[in-house]
């Protein structure tokens, strides 16, 4: 992956948004062709420590685990297929687009052991140590158009530097872009590309940052947005987008100090089998 286009040169936010969210669909385990998405959701790249890592939410991952009439979260271990659109067309079919399935995620969850009976809370965040077969096509834009310039078809797409990640500040707006409203239809995925502008933060609660937005929230206008980053008007990376609470103003973020211990946590246990494998 090319960094390049990370290090000095200035951008417009909008390009950052749209170059730094990755669309993606989750399918069931049983599918093995990935061709039958049952979710779609977004992500982001982050290079830290050396390391390409792939971030979202857990529920993306995890969707049979997160009961959200009941609110009841445990798991179930069943792991579906997160895949990427690359927005490469193969040239023996050029109606669609190239996916990357990704596999190895890391994940976590929280016990109190003042309560040892109670289910484990889960984390909503996983993140997924890319490889180099991960990277066999480029990941490409699709066409967005905003009112000041246009992201054009084919623009490579980049991932977040550890100097990009930042705890959120009070006096700052915040943004999110992705994909809503996306459905099969036919060979096809149609989709509405979504700018959410001027977030704000509140406070910290719990293991998330809660963001105030400009109007009621609308959890249609929202669904897909589930992993996206949020990225404040100075380009950097707060967190995860988690969650939305309808009919209020108010979205959760994971905060970008529990993504730092996961990715942490992933580099330890990847150097663990590392391990294992060289003493075999």
């Amino acid at each position: 992956m090319n960094n390049s286009t990370q290090e000095s040169k200035q951008i417009p936010l909008t390009e950052v948004l749209v170059k730094t969210t990755y669309f993606t669909q989750s399918t069931h385990p049983s599918d093995t062709e990935c061709s039958r998405p049952m979710y779609f959701g977004c992500g982001f790249m982050i290079r830290y420590k050396d390391e390409t890592f792939f971030v979202t939410a857990d529920h993306n991952l995890h969707p049979e685990d997160y009961d959200n009439e009941t609110k009841v979260m445990k798991r179930t271990w069943v792991d579906y297929t997160i895949s990427i659109f690359n927005n490469v067309k193969p040239v023996e079919q050029p109606l669609s687009t190239v996916i990357t399935p990704l596999g190895g995620f890391f994940y976590m969850e929280k016990y109190d052991i003042m309560k040892p009976k109670d289910l484990p809370e889960l984390m909503d965040v996983c993140v997924c140590m890319m490889k180099p077969i991960n990277f066999t096509y480029p990941f490409l834009t699709d066409e967005v158009v905003f009112s000041e310039h246009t992201i054009n078809v084919g623009e490579q797409k980049f991932c977040f530097i550890e100097d990009m990640m930042e705890e959120p500040r009070e006096n700052m707006m915040y943004f999110v872009f992705g994909k809503i409203n996306a459905e099969t239809k036919g060979i096809r995925i149609h989709s509405e590309n979504t700018l959410k502008e001027n977030l704000r933060y509140i406070c910290k609660s719990g293991d998330f940052y809660l963001l105030e937005t400009p109007d009621i929230v609308v959890y249609e206008e929202w669904a897909g947005l589930s992993g996206s980053p949020v990225i404040s008007e100075e380009g950097n990376c707060i967190g995860v987008l988690c969650s939305v609470l309808p009919e209020k103003k108010i979205i959760c973020v994971m905060s970008i100090e529990k993504v730092k211990m996961l990715l942490d946590l992933a580099i330890l246990e990847n150097g663990k089998y590392k391990d294992i494998g060289n003493e075999s």
